[in-house]
């Protein structure tokens, strides 16, 4: 009989106080400490998560909104749920500057980035390489001065190259990003060669823009001045040769465009600015040989009228500003 009436009186208060109350946030926030302490993820990440709904997360300051962020992260990475992890390292990064939890998200975030680009888990998922661009882009920015911003850069670089993705532009503007803003790094000598050699595979041959093939050229001649002596060296003057013959094809390839309209000036100066400009390459050999087989030589010519390239700097796309 009494045990009936305790049973009662418990039906009774549930109906009378409706469904129960969710926790206050920091007692959620507890709660989703210690069950990350006891390694139950799920449970840990349910309380960290109802510690941050609307409702709720005004009771928390500012560094509690961060750990409660840091506690769900942790959860949810320790499930495999990456995409739910980053969003909420990425919500402390962009909430709580402060928090003593900083030190640990850098690591997560190179942690993640590699397990997006490189990992079996998301292969041949572009979404999902994508997302490992975003997360290391994310770690580069908020921490822009440690050990591992440019080891994130070279990771990105290395994506954009890879042969399932030859992303030859982003490629070369991440390369030369490194470069330019970690000219320290132990990367940085690779990285200005490799700058110069994607914005040289940008061009499939000397019928294309030569504005890719001076702005490979100015990479190239920078990485052989600044590192004459380097890793890469014989690999940029490979390329800073391949490119010159590039561009002296392209510059014959014009003087025959005029020459077969019956334009002499203008085929004459593309003659003239292929054998001035790239002596050393068989396009400005041959151009030369057509000047001397028309009776003309460089002196002859005046030269200084031709509007040659030798001055010339490479425009700025709107891809790379």
């Amino acid at each position: 009989m009494r045990r009936a009436l305790v049973v009662a009186l418990v039906c009774w208060a549930s109906f009378a106080c409706g469904a129960p109350q969710p926790l206050p946030g920091m007692d959620q926030l507890r709660s989703a400490e210690f069950e990350l302490g006891q390694q139950s993820y799920a449970r840990a990440q349910e309380h960290a998560e109802a510690a941050l709904e609307d409702d709720v997360v005004k009771e928390l300051s500012p560094a509690e909104q961060a750990e409660a962020h840091w506690v769900a992260g942790e959860a949810a990475f320790a499930q495999g749920r990456h995409l739910k992890a980053f969003r909420h390292y990425k919500s402390l990064l962009e909430t709580a500057h402060a928090s003593p939890r900083l030190v640990a998200v850098e690591d997560r975030l190179f942690e993640l980035g590699e397990i997006y680009l490189f990992d079996d888990e998301y292969g041949g998922w572009f979404d999902s390489r994508a997302r490992g661009v975003e997360v290391l882009e994310t770690l580069q920015i908020h921490y822009a001065q440690s050990d591992q911003a440019d080891d994130a850069l070279r990771r990105i670089g290395e994506y954009f190259a890879s042969d399932d993705v030859q992303n030859w532009r982003e490629a070369a503007l991440t390369y030369e990003q490194l470069f330019r803003e970690y000219p320290t790094s132990e990367w940085a000598e690779r990285s200005l060669w490799l700058a110069g050699h994607y914005r040289l595979r940008l061009v499939p041959g000397p019928r294309y823009n030569q504005a890719e093939l001076l702005r490979a050229q100015e990479l190239l001649r920078l990485s052989l001045r600044e590192h004459p002596r380097g890793v890469a060296v014989h690999d940029a003057r490979a390329d800073l040769a391949a490119a010159r013959e590039m561009m002296a094809e392209s510059e014959v390839m014009i003087a025959d465009f005029y020459a077969a309209r019956d334009r002499d000036f203008g085929e004459q100066l593309k003659l003239a600015n292929a054998a001035l400009l790239y002596p050393d390459t068989r396009a400005g050999q041959q151009a030369l040989e057509r000047l001397a087989a028309l009776g003309l030589d460089l002196q002859a010519l005046g030269v200084a009228r031709f509007n040659s390239l030798d001055k010339a700097v490479a425009p700025r796309s709107a891809w790379d500003q």
